[in-house]
């Protein structure tokens, strides 16, 4: 467990939050989709014109099945949560991720912004926002290599 896991206060959100990070950075998908419902969505502010794995998916399965695309496509070699900005709706934070692009070997360096929607200490929404003109370079990176 990342050292900032430790300092969890007794709030189910924070809890909760910590625990999927920790199935995140494992690729752990099926302890992940555990915390998830099934009504659960996930965006990237990514246009599917970037990437096929951009844009909204409802529903659990279809946020764990994209999971699965990326993790297939790159290799999460650091997934960092900053600090939680919490409050009663949920939580966002700034999260630095280092990851290895399979099939090019180019690597994304990058901080993005994850917002939480949550429900009695449960998330129901992700939404994460990449820098989309970093994004855009790496992609076409990845595509000459």
């Amino acid at each position: 467990m990342a050292a900032w896991s430790t300092a969890v206060s007794q709030n189910p959100v924070k809890t909760n939050l910590v625990d999927i990070y920790d199935a995140w950075r494992d690729h752990d998908l099926d302890r992940l989709a555990s915390y998830l419902p099934s009504d659960f969505s996930h965006h990237l502010n990514i246009p599917i014109e970037m990437v096929a794995v951009g844009g909204v998916r409802h529903g659990k399965e279809a946020a764990i099945e994209r999971l699965r695309q990326i993790f297939d496509s790159f290799d999460t070699q650091r997934i960092e949560p900053g600090s939680m900005n919490l409050n009663e709706i949920g939580a966002s934070l700034d999260v630095r991720t280092s990851c290895l692009h399979r099939s090019s070997l180019s690597w994304l360096h990058t901080t993005k912004k994850h917002v939480w929607l949550m429900e009695d200490g449960w998330p129901i929404s992700l939404s994460e926002f990449y820098d989309l003109t970093q994004f855009e370079v790496f992609m076409k990176g990845t595509s000459e290599a």
